[in-house]
């Protein structure tokens, strides 16, 4: 499976999950209302797959331009300094305000932005220039 593609699925899989489980922490929230939102991970899982194509399209183009040109753990902290920032960018174009609006609104992007970091480093890239 493509590199690119693997951080991307963890990342639209996991972010969530993840998510969803630091909301009810910090609202408190009880078991049955967890089960009743439960739909909005299934809309949350669309709306990062949708939302994260043209992020993860650049990810692909700066990935496969340097992969042959720098070694490995350079490629990935470049990953992931692009991928922190293309979040924060793709949450900044679709709502403007969620600065403003609190710790649950910075949950989402901070969850996100934390979850695609960790999955360009979980994830091994099989053509990069290997360290020595």
């Amino acid at each position: 499976m493509n590199y690119t593609f693997k951080v991307w699925l963890f990342t639209i899989i996991v972010s969530p999950l993840l998510l969803f489980l630091a909301l009810l922490i910090v609202n408190d929230s009880k078991f049955d209302s967890v089960l009743d939102s439960s739909s909005l991970i299934f809309i949350m899982f669309i709306c990062g797959f949708i939302f994260s194509i043209p992020a993860m399209i650049i990810f692909q183009i700066i990935q496969s331009r340097l992969i042959k040109k720098i070694k490995e753990n350079k490629l990935k902290i470049i990953l992931s300094i692009y991928s922190f920032i293309s979040v924060w960018i793709t949450f900044y174009i679709l709502d403007k305000g969620f600065i403003e609006r609190g710790i649950e609104q910075l949950l989402w992007v901070i969850i996100y932005s934390i979850t695609i970091v960790l999955g360009v480093w979980i994830f091994k890239n099989r053509k990069a220039i290997k360290e020595i």
